[in-house]
């Protein structure tokens, strides 16, 4: 599959390249062989989000299976919480300075105060407004909110009334998400967008929001959710409403919630995204940029459209990537 190999090849790239000599920057530690160690910071955006909580899980393996030290820093969701631990981060001179942007532009503050510190930069997720990067690493964005708005069209047979609720809109991620969603949506002239709504990728939220959107209008059919932790609020507004499992409910990024409540038969999809494998993923392509090796300047992932009939193939491959944890109560 391509979604997989494509994966797959960049955390290949990252291992064979590795050089595990140190690029004269940060403390480290000696390996077993003498060399110094890698060192490399990363200020995560938030770790109450299962999907980051994955990220950081792959990045801590990937890490470890290549002998580099890594010091995960949550920001949790504040942007002056995130630049704070940057501005710390840099004071202890890794070799490489990863960044989960929580808006756009406090991530190009960020990018900057590296900038000027001398550390390169390797970003992931939400791309920062500015600054210089090493490399960037996310997954299609625009291609996800198609999928979703595909996936939900077939599901209602093409007719019907739909919700859109929004990530962050101050990310990239947000905004690309809509776009796909908005452009595949018209693919399907029955459908009528009657609500679109910020919930800012955060469930309890989601969960007011679409509480909200029903007692302003019945009869919904649909609702695309820009992440599965939305999503996850949206079914729990529908299910106070009786409507769990009626709505066609689509989300991204591939959680186990959302897997478990895609087999339960509360949410329709979700166009899943690896985050494990994103985590791996940046810690191999951070690895390269502190040995000093040409990277690209940025890595599109892709990720695949899951129904019910496509849990077993998914969780397989997560099994293959070392994520034990995401299918580990569908088992």
């Amino acid at each position: 599959m391509n979604w997989k190999k494509q994966s797959l090849a960049v955390i290949a790239a990252g291992a064979i390249a590795l050089s595990l000599t140190a690029c004269n920057r940060g403390d480290g530690t000696a390996s077993a062989d003498g060399a110094t160690a890698q060192s490399a910071a990363l200020v995560i955006s938030t770790l109450n989000n299962p999907f980051f909580v994955s990220v950081a899980a792959g990045a801590k393996a990937q890490a470890a299976e290549l002998g580099m030290t890594l010091d995960i820093q949550n920001a949790n969701n504040v942007d002056q919480t995130a630049l704070d631990m940057t501005t710390t981060a840099l004071t202890k001179q890794p070799d490489v300075l990863i960044i989960d942007p929580i808006g756009s532009e406090s991530g190009a503050s960020m990018t900057r105060q590296a900038n000027q510190s001398g550390a390169p930069v390797v970003a992931f997720d939400r791309q920062p407004a500015s600054g210089d990067l090493a490399s960037f690493i996310g997954y299609d964005a625009i291609a996800a909110g198609r999928a979703g708005a595909k996936s939900l069209g077939e599901a209602l047979g093409g007719t019907g009334t739909v919700v859109e609720i929004q990530g962050i809109l101050g990310t990239n991620v947000a905004q690309d998400r809509s776009q796909g969603f908005t452009e595949g949506i018209a693919e399907f002239p029955g459908i009528t967008v009657v609500a679109v709504q910020s919930a800012d990728f955060d469930r309890g939220k989601a969960l007011d929001v679409m509480t909200d959107i029903l007692q302003a209008n019945p009869g919904i059919a649909g609702v695309y959710a820009a992440n599965d932790e939305m999503a996850l609020g949206v079914v729990a507004a529908l299910d106070a409403q009786g409507l769990a499992g009626t709505v066609k409910v689509v989300g991204n990024d591939g959680i186990a919630d959302a897997l478990t409540a895609i087999a339960a038969g509360t949410m329709y999809s979700t166009n899943a995204e690896s985050p494990f494998a994103l985590g791996k993923s940046v810690v191999s392509i951070a690895s390269k940029v502190a040995s000093g090796e040409t990277v690209e300047e940025k890595t599109v992932l892709t990720g695949r459209l899951v129904t019910e009939a496509g849990i077993a193939d998914f969780c397989s491959y997560l099994s293959d990537e070392g994520d034990t944890d995401t299918c580990a109560t569908l088992k």
